[in-house]
């Protein structure tokens, strides 16, 4: 969650006050629309993190895998990587299907989360091979 929200705060005051990227309405109102941004980013961070967290730990109950946690330079990483990733994945749902960029980044929320759930169950399937390797 902490890799999803800095980069979010980074990318949203890169995008507000370098960029200027706002509506034509918003021009010159740039704290207000950083703010705005900012509470864009806090959700952002609650919905991903928390159904990453979600499905991971439902993951791990159903794998038996209580004893091995999620790798936190892993999180961080992948909270980096959802970020990132949102704004091309915006920007080509948004050109290429101008009428569907709402389902466009509900359809990102659902992949994202999911995707991120199997890589942190993964690594701690990888985890519990390297303890059963190292044991024997």
């Amino acid at each position: 969650m902490l890799g999803i929200f800095c980069t979010a705060l980074l990318s949203a005051a890169v995008s507000v006050y370098i960029f200027h990227d706002v509506d034509k309405d918003q021009i010159g109102h740039w704290n207000e629309v950083f703010a705005g941004l900012c509470v864009e980013s806090i959700l952002f961070t609650v919905v991903v993190g928390g159904g990453v967290a979600l499905l991971t730990l439902l993951g791990r109950y159903l794998f038996h895998l209580k004893r091995y946690s999620p790798r936190s330079k892993l999180g961080l990483f992948l909270g980096i990587c959802v970020t990132v990733l949102q704004y091309p994945w915006d920007f080509v749902g948004r050109a290429a299907f101008p009428k569907l960029a709402d389902f466009s980044l509900s359809l990102y929320l659902i992949v994202i989360i999911f995707l991120c759930s199997i890589v942190i169950v993964r690594d701690n399937f990888k985890q519990m091979k390297f303890c059963q390797v190292s044991a024997a």
